[in-house]
């Protein structure tokens, strides 16, 4: 069984980092509920405030989760973030090219992908 947190204690607005299963370590707390299932059967759950270990890390790896979201407890400051978002930003213009030339289902996918803040 794994420990956990109250999900009452972290907050809503407490903030989160995406990472792959291989880079999480032990004593990480999940941001997220996980859940693994194999057709209609549940056969992993993880609530929020669940604490990471070595046997929850390979749990995921069993059940092929590839990706969760846990507390990040050095968040980036304001102008990080800018940064980081401005490079996100510059990231999906290159992949999905010249904005004039997108067909609709390419610009509302590119628009949902910006939504944090516009991409023009």
């Amino acid at each position: 069984m794994n420990a956990r947190l109250d999900p009452e204690t972290i907050s809503l607005s407490a903030a989160r980092l995406w990472l792959p299963v291989e880079e999480l370590r032990p004593g990480m707390i999940l941001a997220r509920p996980v859940s693994g299932r194999i057709g209609q059967r549940l056969t992993l759950w993880l609530p929020v405030g669940t604490l990471i270990t070595e046997n929850t890390i390979a749990q995921l790896i069993n059940k092929g989760i590839e990706c969760v979201a846990v507390i990040d407890d050095d968040p980036p400051t304001e102008e990080q973030y800018v940064k980081l978002l401005e490079a996100a930003q510059a990231r999906l213009r290159t992949i999905f090219g010249d904005e004039a030339r997108m067909d609709n289902a390419c610009r509302e996918l590119f628009d949902q992908l910006c939504e944090v803040e516009p991409c023009r």
